[in-house]
């Protein structure tokens, strides 16, 4: 009598490891609080050094670009800030989510929690250290006083769409990371070039037309989504849909990559 062996349920675990991951929400945000106690122990500023060093950092590009270009720097420094502040969250999302299974090898392998966990620890770990360079942009607004917009509510709206987008290729470059060493090195290369291809501490409207590495740049309709309402703007429509089909066809593929992938996962890292 032949037997059958089939792998059909793995798929189904794959989901229920999402969902049981996703539902550890207390797990996950204590062990994000975990990390950050861990890197900033002993320290006299603690996890503010993440708000001096935005706040230095957006000074240097202000100051820089305000001179070279002369532009007004009240104008400058809240673009600056915001675009920074959210690119800062993109990057390193996306290079964190690349190593996370890497990085958390011991746990996969001798603990029994969902392995998508150790992505949700890692967002939430981000998205911490994110509010704590919005101190930043706060602060400029409070000195700079700029003129409420109703605008401003889409940030709400943008955000969630933000975190989905940068949160399902993160997911997608650990899984392929643990498969495939060599794919953090040219994640890393790749932002580095992405970093000066987008306007993020520089403006479209220095160019004479909108060329086509920004048009066709999906980096640049993820800024526009969320930087746009916190300078009190509205965000293209096309930006919306962009990061709109974005989401829908990246989640359904990381989905289907980490059902192909879960139960090899633990053997890869």
């Amino acid at each position: 009598m032949t037997k059958i062996i089939s792998a059909k349920h793995l798929a189904r675990e794959a989901i229920e490891d999402l969902w049981k991951g996703f539902m550890r929400y207390e797990a996950w945000s204590l062990l994000a609080l975990h990390d950050l106690r861990q890197k900033f122990r002993r320290s006299m500023l603690g996890p503010f050094w993440i708000t001096v060093s935005m706040a230095i950092l957006i000074g240097t590009l202000s100051l820089i670009t305000t001179t070279l270009l002369d532009r007004d720097p009240f104008e400058t420094l809240p673009y600056i800030a915001a675009g920074m502040i959210m690119w800062s969250l993109l990057v390193n999302c996306i290079t964190d989510g690349s190593t996370t299974f890497i990085d958390q090898e011991s746990y996969i392998r001798n603990i029994p929690l969902p392995i998508s966990i150790h992505i949700f620890q890692m967002l939430m770990r981000n998205v911490i250290m994110w509010s704590f360079n919005m101190i930043v942009f706060i602060c400029l607004l409070m000195i700079i006083r700029p003129p409420l917009s109703g605008n401003t509510f889409l940030f709400l709206l943008g955000l969630p769409l933000f975190l989905l987008n940068i949160g399902w290729i993160a997911f997608m470059a650990g899984i392929l990371s643990t498969r495939f060493r060599d794919i953090p090195q040219v994640i890393l290369s790749v932002i580095q070039v992405l970093f000066f291809l987008t306007p993020v501490f520089w403006s479209i409207s220095d160019l004479p037309s909108r060329p086509a590495f920004v048009t066709y740049n999906p980096l640049y309709h993820l800024l526009e989504v969320v930087r746009a309402p916190l300078l009190g703007l509205r965000p293209p429509l096309t930006s919306w849909a962009v990061c709109l089909v974005m989401a829908f066809f990246g989640t359904i593929a990381t989905i289907y990559l980490y059902r192909r992938a879960y139960a090899r996962i633990a053997y890869w890292v």
